[in-house]
């Protein structure tokens, strides 16, 4: 952004204009989006884009940021609620269930940014969304040492980010129909507790 509102006012515009750009990248794709678009869908003149995004793809960059801060803030409501002697298993099916939920919610935007967006691999918090999985996970693992002594390594960690992130991708985009999704996500929990119980007893 070429500056970040003060106002609430100000505020509330580039609201406006960051829902206008979910709106129209759900109806029309990336195709569609353009910053007189923006500004028409929001209610507010091209000059108002322009005074604080340069282009459509500023726009498009702090929409990935409001969808990575909804996200980070339901990793760490859900790891608050994670009592420390609670079953790795049982933790870790209710974080991947809410990542899941959340994935789902936002599936039509998703499918654009994913597909269709060319640069989304180089937005910050494309970035930043692994790094905060990663952090969150050993968060989680480090809520269950009083069941288990869990030391993963780093490579394992982000092995376990990124699978857990590619596989709820796929589930939410491109399962096949009639696929049991929430049979999926037991499956895959299953793996991922396995992974870490196995790498701990190999460490005992």
């Amino acid at each position: 952004m070429k500056k970040e509102p003060k106002q609430v006012r100000s505020k509330a515009s580039v609201a406006a204009m960051v829902g206008a750009c979910a709106r129209i990248l759900e109806r029309q794709g990336y195709a569609g989006l353009s910053t007189n678009a923006i500004a028409e869908v929001a209610g507010v003149s091209i000059g108002s884009v322009y005074e604080y995004f340069p282009g459509k793809e500023a726009v498009v960059a702090r929409l990935t940021e409001d969808l990575l801060g909804e996200t980070t803030s339901l990793l760490q409501g859900r790891l608050d609620l994670t009592n420390n002697r609670e079953d790795l298993h049982v933790a870790m099916r209710h974080f991947l269930g809410a990542l899941y939920a959340l994935m789902h919610k936002h599936r039509r935007l998703l499918r654009v940014l994913v597909f269709q967006v060319p640069y989304l691999h180089r937005l910050p918090a494309s970035k930043q969304l692994q790094k905060d999985l990663q952090a969150v996970l050993q968060t989680g693992l480090e809520k269950t040492r009083q069941h288990y002594r869990i030391n993963v390594h780093p490579h394992s960690l982000y092995l376990m980010a990124t699978s857990t992130a590619g596989s709820l991708l796929h589930l939410v985009l491109m399962a096949p129909s009639g696929m049991d999704q929430q049979a999926v996500l037991d499956m895959l929990v299953a793996k991922l507790s396995g992974w870490v119980i196995e790498g701990v007893n190999r460490q005992g």
